[in-house]
Parts: C-alpha cells; sequence; structure tokens
C-alpha cells in the first residue's frame, strides 16, 4: 500500500513539474494600455502613461520621419531634386568661368582611380544648374533641379569636374557645399532626403595635371571651413580634377524610425513628447515580450489632434 501511495505521489509531483516547465515556457502576449490627452498644442508636451509595459516597447509618434506604416518603406516614388551651393573667385581670362561643369555616370565603378574616371560614360547636365561665375566667394545656389528622369533604381554617381588647359592665366578657385537630394513623396509634409554632404559623400579624384602639395590643383576638404575646395592650376598645368559622389539610388530612402521607450531590464511608467505641427496623427505603439523560448508581440494604435 505505502508502495503504491509512493509512486502515485512520484507521478503526481512528475505532473506539476512538468506543468509548471510548460508555463515556464510559454511567452506572454503583451497586455499594455497607455493613457494621455488625446488633444495637445503645438510645441507643448504630451504625457503618455504605460501601464504594464511589456519588455520592449517602441513609439511611433505619427509625424513626419516617424510613422509606423512606413517602417519598411525603402523605396518611394516621387519627384527628385538636386541642389548645391558653388562660388569661385580669381580665376582670369578663360578661367574665370565655365571651369566647373556637372556630369552624371550610370557605369562608373566608384574605385576613385583617374583608370575608372576615364572608363566610365559620363553625360553633362551643367546646363540643368546655375553656376556662379561671379568674382568672389560668396556661395550661389544651383536652384533646386528636377532629375526624375534619372532616376531607375540603378545606381548614380554625380561628378563635378573641374578642367582648364589655360596654363597662362591664374586658375580658378571654387567652393562647394550644400549637396543635397531629396524626394518630394505624396502625403510628405516635407521632402524625404536622399543623399546630402555625408550620405553617401565624396571622393576626390586626380585625373590629369597630379601634383605632390596637399591642396595644391586637386579638390579636397576644408576641415576649417567645412566645404570642399579646389585651387586651381595654380601650378600652371593643364589640369582635370573631379568630386564624385558615391553610389546614390534615387529612389531608394530612409525608413521611418520608432523611438525605443524600454529594453527588457529597464522600467516604464510615462514619457513626454512634442509634436513641432498641427495635425491630426496616429500614434503605434510596438510592444512585444521575448525569452529564450520564443517572442510575442502586440501593436496598439491611437490618435492624436494637435492644434496650434
Amino acid at each position: 500500500m505505502k508502495n503504491t501511495i509512493y509512486k502515485l505521489s512520484v507521478l503526481v509531483f512528475g505532473i506539476l513539474v512538468f506543468q509548471s516547465c510548460d508555463d515556464l515556457d510559454e511567452v506572454e502576449v503583451p497586455n499594455f494600455d497607455v493613457a494621455f490627452n488625446t488633444t495637445a498644442k503645438v510645441d507643448e508636451p504630451v504625457q503618455f502613461t504605460v501601464d504594464n509595459a511589456p519588455n520592449f516597447l517602441n513609439f511611433y509618434a505619427g509625424d513626419f520621419g516617424h510613422q509606423y506604416k512606413y517602417k519598411d518603406r525603402t523605396n518611394a516614388d516621387g519627384k527628385v531634386t538636386m541642389s548645391f551651393l558653388n562660388s569661385q573667385k580669381w580665376g582670369l581670362g578663360s578661367n574665370a568661368t565655365e571651369t566647373l561643369t556637372v556630369w552624371y555616370s550610370k557605369d562608373y565603378d566608384g574605385s576613385g582611380t583617374a583608370e575608372a574616371v576615364n572608363n566610365a560614360t559620363w553625360i553633362e547636365i551643367t546646363d540643368r544648374f546655375d553656376i556662379s561665375d561671379r568674382y568672389d566667394f560668396d556661395f550661389q545656389s544651383s536652384g533646386e533641379v528636377d532629375i526624375s528622369d534619372l532616376a531607375d533604381g540603378e545606381n548614380i554617381y554625380f561628378g563635378f569636374r573641374y578642367f582648364s588647359d589655360n596654363v597662362e592665366d591664374r586658375g580658378a578657385e571654387w567652393y562647394f557645399d550644400g549637396f543635397e537630394i531629396e524626394m518630394d513623396v505624396e502625403n510628405a509634409p516635407a521632402p524625404l532626403t536622399v543623399a546630402d554632404m555625408i550620405n553617401p559623400g565624396f571622393k576626390s579624384v586626380d585625373v590629369q595635371g597630379i601634383v605632390d602639395g596637399w591642396n595644391a590643383a586637386k579638390w579636397y576638404y576644408d576641415t576649417g571651413k567645412n566645404i570642399w575646395r579646389m585651387r586651381g592650376n595654380s601650378d600652371r598645368i593643364v589640369n582635370e580634377d573631379w568630386l564624385i559622389t558615391n553610389a546614390i539610388n534615387l529612389t531608394k530612402v530612409n525608413p521611418d524610425k520608432g523611438m525605443p521607450l524600454k529594453t527588457y531590464s529597464e522600467q516604464l511608467k510615462t514619457f513626454e513628447y512634442i509634436y513641432g505641427k498641427a495635425g491630426t496623427y496616429t500614434i503605434t505603439f510596438v510592444g512585444s515580450n521575448e525569452t529564450i523560448y520564443g517572442q510575442e508581440g502586440n501593436v496598439k494604435e491611437y490618435t492624436i489632434t494637435v492644434t496650434e
């Protein structure tokens, strides 16, 4: 009898332990709530209170750049424009104008060698832009130029070519800054940035007239002024130098991003957010519970109206 009772006790204990393990393996679906005032004023903090926050929680405010529906958008269709700032001085004779031209290539290999530049097919588009012919270093805008016809989903390179074969007169010096490519997308309150001075960045390529001087007769980045500069043919040489972007895809855009509010070990009760423009926004919270046994998620949407 005692032996039978013992066996039953062991069996019951085993079942309980097995159930407990099953419970430990189970990952709970996030069951959080968010409270806030559904009306707000521009530039005034909105306070959000989170009850029963999950292990991880991300917040999409719904304003420009933070919309959940665009979290996976990496390509878009829209009008693509390009602009930059440029200025020149010191050029004499035929070097006073037209030493800077604008080109693009779709078969350049991006290596930054003179051979690669010479082997690529370059198409000139200088006439689309306003290039400075003033004798000063006051930046002039190129204008916001439509380049939508060049957007085909393939990589493209833009090159800013300095060329002078006038070795008698002083060569021009150029300043270059403010490079930007943007896309106007339907329903977006502002253009999306496709490229700028930093992303994807530039390479300078000496094609002809290479000299040993650090900043002589070549494009170089002036860390004091934080601009690109071209010194021209100060050494009285035939000179060809290129400032070329890294590869750009004119249909590629950055996906919208959420704000990570908490990670596994952090506590979260309240947080604040400020809207800079009036409008009605769809707010999205993305919560998830994660363990070594798996992950469960929950997405909750709310609406807020922001007025002036």
